[in-house]
């Protein structure tokens, strides 16, 4: 009985062993990616960690990320524009509302237009963009005169940051790697 159970522990030893220097050998473009953005930590939350995505794919899944964060917040903000009657607080949605848009028109083609063409370098112009709806929406919450309003949207607001951080470095790795297999 002790050997079947050694014959098997060994194999599943070799096999960890294997898959071990497997790794150590290939570029894991998640970590690459996640290294280097705004904040690894909501980078690997996002991604999981699946390691086996070349660059292409980390960039594709980054933008349909950041379009699906932008289109939940802005069914958020149809939300709250229905459910107020404050003047300031329609002008502060309005203003959101329009950022986020924005962002869908934007990355909703980004695939076809740019990144099967090899586009690769309007990325960080797009990623700068989805970090500014972010950052430009919280900001409004406090820039009406004598009122001062918590914003409803921060943590919709900081993904929008943290995403526009990964499309920058997803682009970046993306025009350098040589394997943009699609």
């Amino acid at each position: 009985m002790a050997t079947p159970s050694f014959s098997f522990g060994s194999t599943l030893v070799l096999c960890v062993i294997f898959a071990s220097l497997i790794a150590l050998t290939t570029s894991n473009s998640l970590a690459d990616l996640c290294i280097k953005c705004q904040s690894p930590k909501f980078c690997l939350q996002v991604f999981g960690l699946n390691p086996h995505r070349n660059p292409y794919e980390l960039t594709l899944e980054a933008i349909n990320l950041t379009f699906t964060n932008a289109s939940d917040t802005t069914n958020k903000i149809h939300t709250f524009l229905d459910q107020t009657n404050d003047e300031n607080l329609q002008e502060i949605y309005n203003y959101c509302l329009n950022y986020y848009e924005s962002s869908i028109d934007i990355l909703r083609d980004v695939e076809d237009h740019l990144l099967k063409q090899g586009i690769f370098d309007t990325l960080s112009t797009i990623g700068a963009f989805v970090q500014e709806v972010g950052s430009s929406c919280e900001d409004r919450f406090q820039e009406i005169v004598d009122d001062v309003y918590a914003s409803t949207l921060t943590e919709n607001n900081n993904n929008m940051r943290n995403f526009g951080s990964i499309i920058i470095v997803a682009g970046d790795l993306l025009s350098n790697s040589t394997s943009t297999n699609k």
